[in-house]
């Protein structure tokens, strides 16, 4: 995979905590605990041949293209152009096909329906919450799945209401994942179309 080396050179902290207004960090550029935890199921668990998959909030698109070496037809889709230029770097240099769209959750650029879809670590707030419901109750296939990971904020149960409200029916475990040497949890949120 393609990744932003020594990410701290593009995040200016004392920024951030002066001034709310100061741009936002690459979130993206991170390989979050929560995409580890969902190439991990995807590798693992889930049977990816000859479906249809969206990776949500794919920043550097690990779990879109692990989806694609198993077999899938993956879409990935962010809001940064640089995350989809990285995702289809290392999409080339993993010898796959994956569709890139740019777009942002609230208002998504899809059409049609998906029998899998991924989040990870993009339910932090809580109008994400809702969207990410949202587009999965319009764009999950009657029985499809998707699979949203938190290893932020992994105390908040608003993106599990917001798919409850949504019509989804949602079951929860924990796992362990490395996040820079360390251990962390992280939540596997599994939301099902009825």
């Amino acid at each position: 995979m393609w990744a932003v080396e020594d990410l701290d050179r593009y995040v200016d902290g004392a920024a951030l905590l002066r001034d709310g207004d100061a741009p936002e960090p690459p979130y993206w550029a991170h390989l979050w605990p929560g995409s580890l935890a969902l190439a991990r199921l995807v590798t693992t668990e889930i049977a990816c041949a000859g479906r249809r998959v969206i990776d949500i909030g794919c920043g550097l698109g690990l779990v879109g293209i692990a989806a694609a070496l198993r077999g899938a037809a993956a879409t990935l889709i962010d809001t940064s152009p640089a995350a989809l230029q990285f995702a289809r770097a290392s999409a080339v240099v993993n010898d796959c096909r994956v569709q890139l769209l740019q777009g942002d959750v609230r208002q998504p650029p899809l059409r049609g329906h998906f029998d899998y879809g991924f989040a990870a670590d993009i339910t932090y707030d809580p109008i994400l919450q809702g969207a990410v419901a949202a587009l999965l109750s319009a764009h999950l296939a009657p029985g499809g799945r998707a699979w949203c990971a938190e290893s932020v904020r992994t105390f908040d149960q608003g993106f599990q209401q917001a798919c409850t409200r949504s019509g989804l029916e949602v079951t929860v475990r924990d796992v362990r994942e490395l996040d820079e040497g360390r251990t962390v949890w992280v939540r596997l949120t599994e939301v099902r179309h009825p």
